[in-house]
């Protein structure tokens, strides 16, 4: 029906195509009968795939206005996507096909499956596809559920005859299985040397296996259905009846053991389930005969080791204890008892029994006696040494001539066993054992020479380790009680051990210590800690040899004491051979190396200045003296007023002023340049790669800072000179022959003003710390200048007398007063202007009468100019303290035995007049 009316409107539309004209005037009728009619119609460009024209029936499936309907493509609608789309409307195009059904999605998004005819359709120049579309959804789902159900009774129906085959096969491979369980069952069983079986409630066989049959000697047939009491003894059926009821009753695994006929059976007996609900008796029983005597040979080679641990573990108070013990273990482990253990001498070829065990006291006196019986006499024991080896005798002879009884003081031993203990090839013992209740046989023997053997190891072993426990001792005490310190590792580097003076040094305690690394407790370090220095310990563990520490060494104690030490480091080896640890043996030198490097120092420094010594510039200047230090410069200075500062204030002072001047030469110079003390007052610079100019600066910074110095009253200064090697062809010796030249001519041309710089510094110091001796230098200077005029002294004479008087006092600046006169002659004998007053300050307290002072000179031996001074110092005094008048009777009452008493008449006189 539907089809009928596509192609009625197909060809009431193709039918008017021809006329344009008429096609318009249609117009109106086509799009009424279009619109109108109640099924989806749409008009599609074939070539863009744009609706072109939809029907109010499309509009209203699709659920989109017409406009917009007629705004989209055909692609938009149909899930097929734009390219299978267009391919699909070719095929309508084409004519090659005209029916499709499609996916297309309406605007709510739900899908609806549609039946769609389309033909081809020209409208005038553009191809166009004429579609009348059914909506089919529910048809299609009608369709596909009912396709659905038949498929699903179909699936029924053949999973019914599957399931009915299935279990048949299954029936069939049941009954198959079982079959071959059966054989399997059988098989297997068949397969094993045990007895299996099956019986029923009544101890009737069910099934056996082969070993039942062989065991019975009869087929299966004969056994089945049968029981024990048919089949055997009545007392092995007996045995089998016991275990089978214990099985029944207690519905239990019972496993025992039974021994039958010299065999020993392991039966393992279950109660089992019968098909008639009632319960039998399954069996699994094995021939165990060998793994018994396995494992007594086990347990008895547990017992033997236990023994053995025991004899090697246990502290026992003497090798005799350690014997005897092992001795009665042997015993009790073989089950023998007697027991006997005899050392053999093979030089003499004689026993002396040494252990016995308990038993043997009561059947043996013999044995108590412990003689030595040869070799020849000791019977069934000479047999063991002469086979050599192991003997056993398990049949006895009966003994000669006593009826068959054993004599007196002897066992009645029926079997016997005895064994050698041999060490190097070398019999050292017999160990003999007796009267086993069985015979003994290769195992004993086995197991007892393995005990003895095992025993005298441990014996010589303990023997070696008193041995060396003493010998130990003895070293230990000795390392411990030695004067340098000792430190013991293990194989790990980990201390075992300090002595006393090594816990001093590493500030650890030993049991502290105890486990630590070598390298915790040995703090080990270069002493200028920026070098790294040998591990000796380290070293032996690699190399395996002695090492020494090299010289730097310095370990810090716990407490960051430094230490210098000298040590070596020593193997340990074990019995292989192996390192086992090493032994570290250290002293502490810091005194000793203190002393030595004081005895460098002091080798190369001055003492006093704390500069370098004349040896020490003496190869520097060996070692200096080469093309890259050039211009190398020589500078020598010497230091002015050090003589007279000795003479005035002593050698301390002196030493003072030369400390005082080598500090300004260090702070003068630089870090590189050498400074040396070149003896007494004189010290020398070598200045590498200096100019001369640049010497010149480093001179007049040293002359400076000399002059500003002063000791006491003495302003001092230094004279310097210099020269530079420039070439070097030159001989450094003549350089310095120069340099001291030039430092000569400075100290001649400048004497003259350092002599008056030091007497006016001397003079200054004396009158600020003595004011009123500048006074009583001129008041003395006048009062003696008028007795020498008295005298009519020669003009020079008379200005020495005025110079002398006036610095009469002036060895008052030093320290001791009552020596001023000896330090006045000192500083004026220093000095070239004021040498030829020195003898007159000298003596200007001598006496007369010879009881003066430093000289004790008397009379005429004091010289006129001091006898002079001392009449006019004394009547200065006096004046100030007495008054002139009072003066001039106390100079008067001096004639004769303080002064001279010419010269007191000649002075009174003048001094009256003067004062008048």
């Amino acid at each position: 029906m539907k089809r009928a009316l596509f192609i009625w409107w197909s060809v009431l539309l193709l039918w008017s195509v021809p006329s344009p004209v008429h096609a318009r005037s249609m117009e109106p009728d086509f799009y009424e009968m279009f619109d109108n009619h109640g099924s989806i119609m749409l008009l599609i460009n074939s070539d863009t795939g744009e609706i072109a024209y939809a029907n109010q029936a499309a509009a209203d499936f699709y659920g989109y206005g017409r406009e917009t309907l007629q705004n989209m493509r055909i692609s938009d609608i149909n899930t097929l996507g734009p390219e299978k789309t267009a391919a699909e409307m070719q095929l309508a195009v084409q004519e090659k096909r005209n029916h499709f059904v499609f996916q297309h999605q309406v605007a709510d998004g739900s899908v609806r499956t549609v039946e769609v005819y389309s033909y081809p359709y020209l409208y005038g120049d553009h191809p166009m596809l004429f579609s009348i579309i059914h909506d089919v959804t529910a048809k299609t789902l009608l369709e596909e559920e009912a396709k659905r159900d038949a498929r699903f009774r179909q699936c029924m129906l053949v999973g019914i005859i599957l399931l009915l085959g299935a279990f048949s096969l299954a029936l069939y491979r049941s009954r198959k299985k079982i079959d071959n369980a059966r054989v399997l069952r059988q098989t297997f069983m068949d397969a094993d040397n045990g007895l299996i079986y099956l019986k029923d409630e009544n101890g009737r066989y069910v099934f056996v296996n082969k070993a039942m049959e062989r065991f019975y000697q009869r087929e299966a047939e004969e056994i089945i259905g049968r029981d024990d009491y048919d089949l055997t003894s009545r007392e092995f059926a007996d045995k089998r009846r016991q275990t089978d009821q214990a099985a029944l009753e207690k519905k239990v695994l019972v496993v025992d053991e039974v021994r039958w006929e010299g065999k020993v059976y392991k039966t393992t007996k279950f109660p089992v389930d019968l098909a008639n609900g009632k319960v039998g008796v399954g069996a699994y029983i094995k021939d165990v005969t060998e793994e018994v005597q396995h494992r007594l040979e086990r347990e008895k080679s547990l017992k033997r080791n236990k023994i053995l641990a025991q004899v090697f573990g246990r502290e026992f108070a003497s090798t005799q204890e350690q014997l005897d013990y092992a001795l009665q273990e042997a015993v009790r482990m073989t089950e023998s008892r007697f027991g006997y253990l005899f050392l053999y001498d093979d030089r003499q070829q004689a026993f002396s029994i040494h252990s016995w065990s308990k038993e043997v006291l009561g059947d043996c006196r013999k044995a108590a006696q412990a003689s030595m019986e040869a070799l020849d006499k000791t019977d069934i024991w000479e047999n063991a040494v002469h086979q050599p080896g192991p003997v056993i005798m398990n049949r006895m002879p009966e003994p000669e001539g006593q009826g068959g009884k054993p004599g007196a003081g002897h066992p009645d031993i029926r079997r016997f066993m005895s064994v050698p203990v041999l060490v190097e090839g070398r019999i050292v013992a017999v160990a003999g054992l007796a009267n086993k209740p069985e015979d003994y046989n290769e195992n004993d023997v086995y197991q007892m020479s393995a005990l003895m053997k095992g025993v005298w190891n441990a014996r010589d072993k303990k023997e070696a380790e008193l041995k060396l426990a003493s010998e130990r001792e003895k070293y230990l005490k000795t390392l411990l009680s030695i004067g340098d310190g000792v430190l013991v590792t293990d194989g790990e580097g980990r201390v075992e051990m300090l002595n006393a003076v090594a816990e001093k040094l590493t500030g650890w305690q030993s049991g502290e210590a105890r486990g630590k690394s070598y390298r915790e407790v040995f703090a080990l370090s270069h002493a200028s800690l920026a070098e790294e220095i040998n591990d000796p310990v380290q070293e032996v563990f690699e190399t395996d040899s002695v090492r020494e520490l090299a010289s730097h060494a310095v370990i810090t104690s716990r407490e960051g004491k430094r230490h210098h030490i000298e040590d070596s480091a020593a193997p340990i080896h074990g019995k292989d051979g192996e390192i086992t640890g090493v032994v570290l043996v250290f002293r502490d030198v810091t005194e000793k190396k203190e002393q030595r490097q004081e005895i460098e120092y002091l080798s190369f420094h001055d003492p006093l200045t704390d500069l370098y010594n004349r040896r020490f510039f003496q190869e520097e200047v060996r070692r200096l003296d080469t093309k890259r230090n050039l211009p190398l410069t020589v500078v020598i200075g010497d230091v002015n007023g050090l003589k007279l500062t000795n003479d005035v204030f002593g050698h301390d002072a002196g030493d003072t002023l030369l400390k005082r001047m080598a500090e300004i030469f260090k702070r003068s110079c630089r870090a590189d340049d050498i400074i040396a003390r070149w003896g007494g007052d004189e010290f020398i610079l070598l200045l590498p790669r200096t100019t001369s100019e640049a010497a010149g600066d480093i001179v007049r910074r040293i002359q400076v800072e000399a002059a500003r110095e002063q000791m006491q009253a003495i302003r001092c200064g230094v004279s310097m000179g210099w020269r530079s090697k420039e070439h070097m062809e030159e001989k450094i010796e003549n350089v310095m022959d120069d340099a001291e030249d030039a430092m000569y001519l400075q100290k001649a041309l400048d004497r003259k003003n350092s002599q008056e710089d030091m007497l006016d510094g001397i003079l200054k110091t004396l009158h600020e710390a003595i004011p009123r001796e500048k006074g009583h230098g001129e008041r003395t200077c006048r009062f003696a200048r008028a007795i020498g005029q008295a005298l009519d002294l020669h003009p020079s004479e008379l200005r020495r007398l005025g110079t002398a008087a006036r610095l009469h006092d002036i060895g008052k600046v030093g320290l001791e007063m009552e020596q001023h006169p000896v330090v006045g002659y000192r500083i004026l004998n220093a000095f070239d202007g004021t040498m030829d007053l020195a003898e007159a300050v000298l003596s200007h307290h001598e006496r007369w009468d010879g009881t003066g002072y430093p000289k004790g000179l008397a009379g005429e031996e004091i010289p006129q100019l001091s006898r002079i001074i001392a009449i006019a110092e004394a009547y200065d005094n006096l004046v100030r303290s007495v008054g002139r008048k009072k003066a001039l009777e106390e100079i008067q009452a001096g004639a004769g035995s303080l002064f001279d008493p010419e010269l007191t008449e000649l002075a009174v006189r003048v001094l009256g007049r003067e004062e008048k």
